[in-house]
């Protein structure tokens, strides 16, 4: 009895017919892949601690020339700062980090909020919505802030209100990379070291 044949996606494992050119399940390049029978292929079991890319999450990335994995919606490196925009999004697996929280909180010490979402929406009618819902410099739905490879970005939102890291403003449809300790304005800057009443500053705490 004849043993089934394979080709074994290099990226995500998936047991292809010897005929095909590209994984059927993550499109992978399958010309230069040797064609394996049954007992050939015995994948290593995962562990834990290191699971295998098929029970992983692919998740879409501009990576850049220079190796950064860069969020679907960044025009510029995060690394290197080139013009990525050019650059289409395309599915990787994310590199393997351990699950960290991070913290927002205000800087009056007033309200501390913990998250754990790879997706956050800021604003006065999304997270965060009953602190946010007297400021009225912040909109209904001000920033994103998205999980990717093990880094947090923060997006600005709003079209009528500006989003601000640490006095500078966020360029729209570029994400920035927050580092701990860093001031969010919401709506709102530093103005001769005088915060607006109706604007939201928060400081962002990372824990891994």
């Amino acid at each position: 009895m004849a043993l089934e044949k394979y080709k074994v996606c290099p990226a995500c494992g998936e047991h292809n017919a010897p005929t095909l050119l590209e994984c059927r399940k993550c499109e992978t390049d399958l010309t230069g892949v040797k064609i394996v029978d049954a007992t050939a292929v015995q994948p290593e079991p995962a562990t834990p601690e290191t699971p295998s890319e098929s029970t992983r999450t692919e998740e879409l990335f501009r990576v850049c020339d220079c190796g950064e994995m860069n969020p679907p919606q960044a025009r510029k490196c995060q690394a290197c700062g080139e013009d990525i925009s050019d650059i289409l999004p395309t599915k990787h697996f994310a590199p393997l980090t351990k699950r960290f929280a991070y913290t927002l909180e205000s800087v009056d010490g007033s309200c501390s909020n913990t998250f754990e979402e790879s997706v956050v929406i800021l604003g006065r009618e999304a997270m965060l919505a009953d602190d946010l819902r007297e400021k009225t410099y912040v909109s209904r739905q001000q920033a994103r802030l998205t999980i990717v490879a093990g880094k947090v970005f923060i997006e600005n939102l709003s079209k009528t209100n500006k989003t601000f890291i640490n006095n500078a403003t966020i360029e729209d449809g570029a994400p920035v990379a927050l580092n701990d300790g860093d001031e969010i304005g919401l709506g709102g800057k530093v103005i001769d070291g005088v915060r607006q009443d109706q604007a939201a500053y928060l400081i962002f705490r990372c824990q891994p």
